[in-house]
């Protein structure tokens, strides 16, 4: 026989089902959109067991007859192409038959819909890709689809999703995103029998911004600054954060094509090049930014479940999304636009700054970074660096002097710290015994429900790391501990968003991450320039970072300190050679 053979129907579709359906959220999504597609004004969605028990999605769209009910689980249904030439000006989502025979082929289904005014509705049931029953049912308004025991019949694909609080995480960052997109529409999630989100239409000039609002919270919505700009093919609209107001975290950026949440890396690079003279490597912008092109000169059929988004015109995008945030920003700082004009390309990055995502930042699938963080290696140690020191003094309150060997040793006291106090971090991170400080109070952390429930999955992680957290309402969390390196609770806010956005990081890019949060949090926690330092607390740092594996960078790369040693001065003095002592 053969080795070649003709897969089973069943066995084809459950596969093929795969490419579509990854996990619950990628449920949700499907449906979500089908409801939009629907003409739907409200939405309502309700999970148990974090989607893997049910996924149920209510809406108020137009509905559909019998015929068309069951015509829906069919393979290659649609209501929305007639021939191939359709694709390359598809207006709408998706197409409604396609998702469903996709979500029926690995759980169980129950749609029931009917038509405006009708007398009667239809309930079908599937099963595994087959008819369980078809028959009628009361007229309810638009449209009722219920997930049940998602991968039933697929147990390999069961054993991949992740924790409950991952899972429910992402069902929220579903939601947020679709609720963005489309601020007329009312949006609830009921999860487990509680509602966790609720999102109720807003009309009029303001109503992205009112939106927004609900899923970043308030404060930093209020502080987000319109930025637009449009050319005769693409209309770009964006709410983002002002210079002064950057966030430690990435969670906090959409990007909506057509009110079709995607991630574009030409919109991620603009983003940050845009802010490239405002920002270091870990501060973010918070971001909504929704493009509006012609359906042509799109491809939404990169990816099988649509994520991505591939335009025409890449150059063009970049740059038109460059210009119109770069013009916000500038004008926030006061500065004139009047001659502001095409932005130029983006520059290579230096070895240490932390790039631009490539994606967009959830809490649902691992990924590796396309461009990771050059780490310095570390350098050889000069015998002089080990020998006794004498203090000098301090230049501008940031640069410690010594005299070392008759060679003269000049510090960076914060990346000096940094370097100690990341050391020290990583160290008992590894050791798994972080020293924490009790806050007096505890710290309330505001973020999208998504990332709060991301944050939540991995609580014990964060623990490992020194920070104790618990939920504090829909979109809150409560900081109770943190790491023992801060001397003030003060320094801590920016260091938890930093920490919940790189020790949250799932998969193959955790132990980047990891590093990430680790730099972030000894830069926070280290002495500033300009702080006072006595000769006692010099020392005492000189010795510290002499202990260190690699003393001469802070873990971002930036030197930490410059050395001349006897023959470099003397051959500064163009001396014939050291003076003796």
């Amino acid at each position: 026989m053969g080795a070649v053979r003709v897969l089973e129907a069943g066995v084809a579709s459950r596969i093929a089902a795969g490419e579509v359906v990854e996990r619950p959220a990628s449920v949700l999504k499907e449906l979500i959109e089908n409801a939009l597609d629907a003409g739907a004004t409200r939405i309502a969605v309700e999970s148990e067991g974090a989607g893997r028990k049910l996924l149920r999605v209510s809406d108020d769209g137009c509905g559909m007859d019998a015929a068309d009910c069951r015509a829906a689980f069919e393979r290659h249904a649609t209501s929305k192409i007639r021939a191939l030439e359709d694709l390359e000006c598809l207006a709408s989502f998706g197409f409604r038959g396609e998702a469903l025979y996709a979500v029926a082929a690995v759980s169980k289904v129950i749609l029931t819909s009917a038509l405006q005014a009708a007398k009667a509705g239809r309930a079908v049931s599937m099963a595994g890709g087959k008819l369980a029953k078809d028959a009628a049912a009361a007229p309810v308004k638009g449209t009722v689809i219920e997930v049940r025991e998602l991968f039933y019949n697929t147990p390999a694909r069961l054993k991949f999703l992740k924790s409950d609080a991952s899972e429910r995480g992402a069902l929220a960052r579903v939601v947020e995103e679709a609720a963005l997109a489309n601020p007329g529409v009312r949006f609830t999630l009921k999860s487990e029998g509680r509602e966790s989100l609720r999102f109720e239409p807003a009309a009029g000039p303001d109503a992205l911004k009112r939106r927004a609002a609900e899923v970043l919270g308030t404060d930093k919505a209020a502080a987000l600054i319109w930025a637009e700009a449009k050319t005769p093919s693409l209309t770009v609209r964006a709410l983002v954060s002002p210079p002064d107001a950057l966030v430690g975290s990435r969670a906090l950026q959409f990007v909506l094509v057509n009110r079709r949440p995607v991630a574009s890396r030409s919109v991620q690079q603009a983003l940050y090049r845009a802010y490239e003279p405002f920002r270091h490597g870990t501060r973010h912008p918070a971001a909504v930014v929704l493009l509006e092109a012609p359906p042509e000169l799109l491809d939404v059929n990169v990816h099988p479940t649509k994520r991505e988004v591939r335009f025409r015109e890449e150059s063009l995008v970049f740059d038109t999304v460059t210009r119109a945030v770069s013009k916000a920003l500038l004008a926030a700082k006061g500065i004139p636009t009047l001659t502001f004009g095409k932005a130029p390309q983006p520059s290579p990055a230096p070895a240490y700054a932390y790039p631009a995502p490539t994606e967009s930042r959830t809490a649902e699938a691992p990924r590796t970074r396309e461009l990771p963080i050059s780490r310095p290696e570390p350098r050889p140690q000069r015998p002089w660096f080990d020998e006794g020191a004498r203090y000098l003094g301090q230049i501008e309150r940031a640069y410690l002097l010594f005299e070392a060997s008759g060679g003269l040793l000049m510090v960076d006291q914060h990346a000096a710290q940094e370097r100690v106090l990341f050391e020290k971090y990583m160290a008992e991170i590894e050791s798994g015994s972080v020293a924490v400080q009790r806050l007096m109070l505890p710290l309330p952390v505001v973020l999208p429900a998504s990332a709060v429930a991301a944050a939540l999955a991995r609580k014990e992680r964060l623990a490992r790391a020194g920070f104790e957290v618990a939920v504090f309402g829909k979109t809150t969390l409560r900081v109770s501990t943190v790491p023992a390196v801060f001397a003030k609770a003060g320094q801590v806010e920016d260091a938890v968003h930093r920490a919940l956005d790189g020790l949250t990081a799932p998969g193959a890019a955790a132990a980047d991450a990891r590093y990430d949060a680790t730099a972030t949090i000894a830069c926070k926690a280290a002495v500033k320039a300009h702080d006072p330092l006595s000769e006692r607390e010099a020392l005492a740092l000189l010795e510290s970072l002499r202990a260190c594996k690699d003393a001469t960078a802070c873990p971002h790369g930036r030197p930490s300190m410059v050395a001349l040693d006897r023959e470099e001065l003397a051959r500064r003095f163009r001396r014939p050679g050291a003076v003796p002592l």
